[in-house]
């Protein structure tokens, strides 16, 4: 059977078939010796060629990290921000979703890597953990696994998930200048919601009320739009209102608590949770470090996202630095 992409699908493997960003994943894999792949979006294409899927264990684990990977994939879908979790090796990866026109195209998946020395009382655990997956007895694989698989500090895990949320952002506008290059816009559905939102004060929307300007029933939308997007409608939301949010900050007259409410959030504290979850730093900091940007002035912490179009080639190097200096304070 045919596969149909959508075309925010086909930017994503456009983008990671690119020479760019082939270069970029290669940089990251250098500086942290994290593995990195782009994988496309849920899907069966997760099944095969993401690095590690197989099972590093051997037998049925790779069935295991399969459903792991997938269970990871669609928490981070739903918070529309990275999520790190453990696999059935009990070593750490990051999974960074990323978006085009509101639509998951595709995941930067990074690891496996260990935060921690395999001592033996998690080995007993994790023996334990894989008994119940019926592959007790890999023990001599799991610490080869280990063995081999590169460990990072806290400090460097942190630098390294700051580096692959920037990546995820430069794929994401990435994603979008092509799409406007090739003349393609987002769907006719999502066209519509934008075109009645626009005209819409942020109080008067309600799901009823968008779903009646596409002519479907609340329940009947709410299917069409998550399986089109892979989004819920309020996650949409939260995206727009970060996205207005960003821009708003931009100007250094405005105070962040007015940002709050023009950018339609109804809760300060909400807004910064949501604010740091998606970008790594808070509101303020990234203010001070965009407006630094904006003004030539150096990032004096570049293990805070600075957000900038097209900016990942300046932000990386900084990103780099960072793990270079951490690797030498060791």
């Amino acid at each position: 059977m045919q596969n149909h992409h959508s075309p925010e699908q086909e930017a994503w493997q456009m983008l990671a078939a690119s020479a760019t960003v082939r270069e970029q994943q290669m940089a990251f894999t250098c500086a942290t010796g994290v593995p990195l792949t782009l994988a496309p979006a849920s899907s069966h294409a997760l099944a095969d060629g993401t690095f590690c899927v197989k099972g590093c264990l051997g037998g049925s684990s790779g069935t295991a990290c399969r459903e792991k990977l997938l269970q990871a994939e669609k928490r981070a879908v739903m918070r529309t921000s990275p999520v790190q979790y453990s696999c059935p090796s009990g070593l750490v990866k990051i999974l960074v979703p990323v978006f085009i026109h509101g639509c998951h195209a595709g995941s930067l998946l990074a690891g496996p890597f260990a935060l921690h020395a395999l001592d033996g009382n998690r080995l007993a655990y994790l023996l334990n953990r894989l008994d119940k997956l019926g592959l007790g007895d890999r023990a001599w694989q799991l610490q080869t696994t280990w063995r081999f698989t590169p460990k990072l500090s806290s400090a460097k895990c942190r630098a390294a998930g700051t580096l692959l949320r920037m990546f995820g952002k430069y794929l994401e506008e990435c994603g979008r200048h092509q799409l406007e290059a090739r003349g393609a816009r987002p769907s006719g559905l999502l066209q519509k919601i934008e075109a009645f939102l626009a005209e819409c004060r942020d109080d008067q929307v309600s799901l009823k009320s968008v779903a009646a300007s596409v002519n479907l029933s609340p329940c009947h939308f709410c299917s069409v739009f998550k399986k089109q997007t892979g989004l819920t409608f309020s996650q949409y939301r939260t995206r727009q209102r970060l996205e207005k949010a960003q821009a708003l900050l931009a100007d250094p007259e405005r105070r962040v608590s007015d940002v709050v409410f023009e950018a339609g959030f109804g809760s300060i504290p909400y807004f910064n949770r949501a604010f740091r979850r998606a970008f790594g730093c808070s509101p303020t900091e990234y203010r001070i470090r965009a407006l630094n940007q904006k003004s030539g002035q150096e990032n004096q912490n570049p293990s805070v996202a600075v957000i900038i179009s097209g900016g990942f080639n300046n932000t990386v190097t900084a990103g780099l630095r960072r793990l270079e200096s951490l690797a030498a304070s060791k």
